[in-house]
C-alpha cells in the first residue's frame, strides 16, 4: 500500500511538472483537434456510406470521391442516415426523436440510428479503457475524479480501475482509423479567383470509406503572423483528395490543415501548412451602400441635428479604416451668384452611423459618403455614395424644447417629429438599453416651493390589443424618460405636482410609439420584437400616382400627385417617404434602381404632391413613394417616367421642394405621364 501511495504522489508531481512545461499548451491544441463538431459530423457521414458501400461500389467501381457523397445524399436511405450528419442538427438542446420524426414521419429509422451514433461519439472518446488491474500512478487512485470522458483531458478516457473511474490514456487509440494525409500541400490559384489545394494521402489501412475535413485560419497585414491569426475553421468537408475554394481573399494570409476520418475516428489535422496569399491586389473597399437619413432632431436654438445611417460591407479585403462625409448647401448672398458651402468629418471604420450638427431648417442638402482603407502606404478609396434631403418643415409645426443626448437618438424615423408648443411636449422615441424609451419635457413653475413632479402613462389603445396598466414616476427635473414603452401603441402621459397637500392641475398629451419592425429596419443591430406575427400588415400605399410637366423658359418642372388607400383604423400616417433618381441607360434595361445621385425627402401626413424642378429633358426618372404610418412602413409605388423633349435655357442640378397650391404663371405647355410601373 505504502509503495502504491508512493507512486501515485511521485505521479501527480510529473503530471504536475508536464501541464506546466511550455510545449504542452501547443500538445492540447493538437489533441483537442480530435473533438470538433465537424469531426464527429466526418465520422457520421462516413458511417452512412459505410453502410451502403455496396450500392456505391456498383456506381463507384475505380475510387472514392464526391461523388460518392452526392449519391448519397438523393438516395432515399442514404439521405436518412446522412441528415444528422448536417451542421444545422444540434442535439445539445433536442432529442434524436424530436428531430428525425417530423422529418420522416413514417420510417425515420435510418435517421434515428444515425443521430443516436453521432450522439455517442460526441461523449465518448476514440480508443477503448485499459484492464483495471493495469491502471497505475495517479490512474490507479481510489477516486471518482471523472464521470464521462468530456471531463478528461486530450485523448484520456474516463475509466474504471477498480476502486473509482480516473481519466487514463486508452488503449487502440488509432485502430482501424485512416492515417493523416502528408502534410505538405499544393496551392493553385485559377484565373477566376478560387483556390484549389491538393494533398496526398498515405496507405489506408481501413476499408470504411474516408472523408476529409479542411480547416483554415487566416490574418490581416503585410506579413503572416500566426500570434493574429484568426481561430481553426472548417471550411469544407470533402471525399476528394483536394477542394476548391471560392471565397478567398485578397491581402489575407491563409493556413489551412486536413484531418482523414472515417467511423473509427480520427489521427487529427496535420501540422499547419505554408502561408498562402493571393496574387491578387485587394480590391478598393465597396462603395457604401442604403445611405439613408433616419432620424432629424431640434434644438433649442432651432438648429438641426440629422442622423445618417448606412450599411456596412460584409467582407471587404481589407477592414474599412474610416469613412469621410462630406456635406454640402447653398446660401444667398449679397452678389447675383448664391454661394455654396461645404463641409466634412472622419468617423471610425466600425461604425454605420453618423451625425450631422448645426443643419438650418427649410434648407436642402447634399451629402457624399465615403469609405478609405489602407494597404500598406497606399489608400484605397470607394467610389461616394450620395444623397440629397430636404429639411422643410410644414407651417403648424414647432420646434423641440430640448434634444436627447447623442447615445440615445435612435434612427427610427426621418422625419422632423414636432409636438405644438405646450405645456408637455415628446420627444423622438429611441431604442435604448433593450427596451423602447422617450423623454417628456416641461416647463419649470416659478413657485420655488414646487420641486417634484409626479408623472403618470400608461397606453390607451395599440395595435396588437396589448394592455397594461398606467405606471408612475416621480422626477425633481423639468423632463424624464419613459422606458419600456410597447411598439405600435398610442399613449397618455400626465404630470402634476404637490404643494401643501394640495395638488396641480393635471398637463397631459399623447404620443404614438414607432412599430418594432421600423426600428429594426432602421438599424444594423438586432432588435428582438415580441408578438410582430400578430402585428396587423401595413396595407396603406400610394395610388394614382399621376405626374405633370410644364416648361418654363427651357426649365421642365414635375408636379407629382397621389392618393392613398386601404389604411387600418389603428394606423396612423405620420409622413411620406419619396425618393426619386435619374437612370441611365443600362440601368433603365435591367430595371434596376440605381441612379447616380438618389433624392430623398419626408413629407408631413397632410402633403401627398410633391414639385421636382430643373428636369433634364427626354430622361428617364424613376419615383418612389412610400407611407410611413404609426405602425410601419407600408409598401412601395414606383414609377418611371419620361420628361419631354427640350433644350433647357441653363443646366441645373435638379432641385426638390414640396408642392403648394400655388402654379406658375409662366407654364408654356404641359405633359402627362408618359409610362409607369408599379411595385407591389
Amino acid at each position: 500500500m505504502f509503495w502504491r501511495r508512493l507512486s501515485v504522489c511521485l505521479a501527480l508531481c510529473l503530471w504536475i511538472t508536464v501541464l506546466m512545461a511550455p510545449g504542452s499548451v501547443c500538445a492540447k491544441k493538437q489533441e483537442d483537434s480530435f473533438f470538433t463538431a465537424s469531426i464527429y459530423r466526418a465520422r457520421c457521414a462516413s458511417r452512412c456510406l459505410s453502410l451502403h458501400i455496396t450500392r456505391i461500389s456498383a456506381f463507384f467501381k475505380h475510387s472514392q470521391n464526391n461523388g460518392s457523397l452526392v449519391w448519397c445524399q438523393n438516395h432515399k436511405q442514404c439521405s436518412k442516415c446522412l441528415e444528422p450528419c448536417k451542421e444545422s442538427w444540434d442535439l445539445k438542446e433536442n432529442q434524436c426523436q424530436d428531430l428525425c420524426e417530423p422529418l420522416f414521419p413514417k420510417k425515420h429509422y435510418e435517421c434515428l440510428t444515425s443521430c443516436e451514433f453521432l450522439k455517442s461519439v460526441e461523449g465518448v472518446k476514440q480508443g477503448n479503457c485499459p484492464s483495471p488491474e493495469k491502471a497505475s500512478g495517479f490512474a490507479a487512485a481510489c477516486v471518482e475524479s471523472c464521470d464521462q470522458d468530456a471531463e478528461c483531458s486530450t485523448v484520456k478516457k474516463c475509466c474504471s480501475n477498480g476502486c473509482g473511474h480516473t481519466c487514463q490514456v486508452p488503449k487502440n487509440l488509432y485502430k482501424g482509423v485512416p492515417l493523416k494525409p502528408r502534410k505538405e500541400l499544393v496551392f493553385v490559384e485559377q484565373p477566376s479567383g478560387q483556390l484549389e489545394i491538393r494533398w496526398s494521402s498515405k496507405f489506408n489501412i481501413s476499408v470504411e470509406p474516408v472523408l476529409y475535413v479542411i480547416q483554415r485560419r487566416w490574418n490581416y497585414g503585410i506579413h503572416p503572423s500566426e500570434d493574429d491569426a484568426t481561430e481553426w475553421e472548417t471550411v469544407a468537408q470533402t471525399a476528394e483528395e483536394r477542394i476548391q475554394l471560392a471565397d478567398i481573399r485578397a491581402s489575407r494570409w491563409y493556413q489551412f490543415s486536413v484531418a482523414a476520418v472515417n467511423v473509427h475516428g480520427t489521427r487529427g489535422f496535420t501540422a499547419p501548412s505554408k502561408h498562402f496569399r493571393s496574387s491578387r491586389d485587394p480590391a478598393a473597399p465597396p462603395k457604401p451602400a442604403s445611405l439613408r437619413v433616419t432620424n432629424v432632431t431640434v434644438g433649442e436654438d432651432g438648429q438641426l441635428m440629422v442622423r445618417l445611417n448606412w450599411t456596412l460591407p460584409e467582407e471587404p479585403d481589407i477592414p474599412i479604416h474610416h469613412y469621410k462625409v462630406f456635406w454640402s448647401w447653398t446660401v444667398s448672398s449679397k452678389s447675383m451668384v448664391p454661394s455654396k458651402k461645404k463641409r466634412r468629418k472622419t468617423t471610425n471604420g466600425a461604425q454605420s452611423w453618423v451625425d450631422l450638427e448645426g443643419l438650418q431648417a427649410n434648407n436642402s442638402y447634399t451629402v457624399e459618403l465615403q469609405a478609405v482603407t489602407y494597404w500598406g502606404q497606399v489608400r484605397l478609396k470607394s467610389s461616394k455614395a450620395s444623397l440629397q434631403f430636404s429639411t422643410a418643415q410644414s407651417n403648424d409645426s414647432a420646434k423641440s424644447v430640448a434634444k436627447p443626448k447623442k447615445d440615445e437618438l435612435s434612427p427610427i424615423a426621418s422625419t422632423l417629429t414636432k409636438r405644438p408648443s405646450g405645456p408637455l411636449e415628446v420627444g423622438t422615441p429611441f431604442y435604448q438599453d433593450g427596451q423602447l424609451q422617450v423623454r417628456v419635457y416641461w416647463k419649470k413653475r416659478g413657485d420655488p416651493e414646487v420641486n417634484r413632479y409626479h408623472v403618470q402613462w400608461m397606453p390607451e389603445y395599440c395595435s396588437h390589443n396589448e394592455t397594461r396598466g398606467p405606471e408612475k414616476s416621480v422626477t425633481q427635473e423639468n423632463y424624464i424618460n419613459l422606458p419600456g414603452l410597447l411598439f405600435s401603441c398610442k399613449y397618455k402621459v400626465t404630470v402634476h405636482t404637490l404643494r401643501s397637500k394640495r395638488r396641480s392641475k393635471d398637463e397631459s398629451t399623447t404620443f404614438l410609439t414607432p412599430s418594432c419592425a421600423t426600428i429594426r429596419s432602421k438599424t444594423h443591430k438586432y432588435i428582438p420584437c415580441p408578438g410582430e406575427g400578430a402585428l396587423p400588415k401595413v396595407l396603406a400605399k400610394p395610388e394614382n400616382l399621376t405626374a405633370s410637366f410644364s416648361i418654363n423658359e427651357g426649365n421642365i418642372t414635375g408636379s407629382f400627385v397621389w392618393k392613398v388607400s386601404r389604411l387600418a383604423p389603428t394606423q396612423r400616417i405620420t409622413g411620406f417617404q419619396v425618393t426619386w433618381a435619374e437612370m441611365t441607360s443600362e440601368n433603365r434595361q435591367n430595371s434596376l434602381p440605381n441612379s447616380i445621385i438618389s433624392q430623398s425627402q419626408i413629407l408631413p401626413p397632410d402633403h401627398n404632391s410633391l414639385v421636382v424642378s430643373n428636369l433634364r429633358p427626354s430622361t428617364y426618372y424613376r419615383l418612389e413613394v412610400q407611407v410611413i404610418t404609426t405602425g410601419g412602413e407600408g409598401p412601395a409605388t414606383v414609377k418611371t417616367f419620361q420628361t419631354p423633349t427640350t433644350l433647357p435655357v441653363v443646366q441645373h442640378r435638379p432641385r426638390l421642394r414640396q408642392h403648394h397650391s400655388h402654379h406658375s404663371k409662366a407654364t408654356v405647355e404641359r405633359h402627362e405621364w408618359i409610362k409607369g410601373s408599379q411595385k407591389k
